[in-house]
This record gives C-alpha cells, sequence and structure tokens, in this order.
C-alpha cells in the first residue's frame, strides 16, 4: 500500500507489473532492514543475560528469534527454489528448449542437477565427529553431517562464483586476441 501524493489516498502496489530488477531489490532492501533491525535487538536486547545452567556463558534473549528467521529464511530459499525449477522446466518443456540460439531446457536441468549433485557430496563428504558446544557434546552425525553440507556447498557455490566472474571478466582480453 503508498499514498498518492497528488490525492493522499491509499492505493494498492500491484508487484506484478514491477520490473524483476525492481522487485528483487525491493526483497533484497527489506530482508537487509529485517537483518539489520534484528542483528541490532539481538544486540543491543538481553544479550549479557547469564545462561541459567553455568553462568560462564551468556544465553541472549532473542536467540529463539534469530534462529527461526533463519530457518525461516533457508526454507523460504528452497521452497522459492523448488518453485522456480519446476515452473522453469514447464515453461521451457517443448516449446522453448532453445531461445536465441541457448538450450534453456538443458542448463535449467543441469544447473538443477548439478545443485542436487553438489549438496549431496557436500553431505557424504561431511565429518560426523562429535563437537564440544558450550561444555557439552554434541554427536547428532545427521545434522553435524547437515551443517557441514551447509558449509560445503556454501563455499563451493562462492567460489564458483567467482571463478565465473574471473571468466566473465576475462572476456575482453580473450576476444581482442
Amino acid at each position: 500500500i503508498r499514498v498518492d501524493k497528488k490525492t493522499y489516498t491509499m492505493k494498492k502496489i500491484d508487484f506484478r507489473h514491477y520490473a524483476t530488477e525492481r522487485l528483487s531489490n525491493f526483497v533484497f532492501y527489506v530482508l537487509i532492514g529485517i537483518i539489520v533491525v534484528l542483528a541490532l535487538l539481538f544486540r543491543l536486547v538481553g544479550f549479557d543475560m547469564p545462561y541459567e545452567y553455568n553462568f560462564d556463558y551468556n544465553a541472549p534473549l532473542l536467540t529463539g528469534v534469530v534462529v527461526t528467521f533463519m530457518l525461516v529464511l533457508t526454507g523460504g530459499t528452497l521452497l522459492l527454489m523448488a518453485c522456480t525449477m519446476i515452473r522453469g522446466m514447464r515453461l521451457n518443456k517443448d516449446e522453448n528448449r532453445v531461445v536465441n540460439n541457448i538450450p534453456a531446457r538443458r542448463i535449467s536441468v543441469c544447473v538443477a542437477l548439478d545443485t542436487l549433485f553438489v549438496l549431496v557430496l557436500t553431505f557424504a563428504l561431511s565429518s560426523d565427529d562429535s563437537l564440544k558446544i558450550n561444555g557439552a557434546a554434541y554427536t547428532d552425525s545427521f545434522w553435524l553431517r547437515a551443517s557441514g553440507m551447509f558449509v560445503g556447498t556454501s563455499l563451493f557455490m562462492v567460489v564458483a562464483a567467482i571463478a565465473a566472474v574471473a571468466f566473465g571478466a576475462t572476456r575482453y582480453i580473450r576476444k581482442s586476441h
């Protein structure tokens, strides 16, 4: 909802007519705003509360809120990724296999399968050695592997993105020779 400056009336914003870049910028800035406010609240409200069972540790008041927000973001991202992948595969079913001499369907299938492959590979290669957290041993091998999978996949994707940017940056050097 926004206010029309000429008539000072409320008008509903129709996001369907926004350009993709404008919509993604809007979502990006909203998420950054929420994260900054949440980080400030986490640090400023009840951060120094002592842990009930061991007074050497802190038990910040808003830890549950931060963890819940991270889980919602992760789940939302995975859901959005799956919906986008399914929609893209449906749109590129038959008539849009090749768009402007670019194999669109093949690219979307390869990206989906490669992402799944990297997730499975990093899960299989992750360590399940126990960790000591707040003085207690954490031994749940599934969650240890799952956290290792997300860390490993994130690092791999960052390295792949850097490599893609470096390769793209050398485009002009390759064309001039």
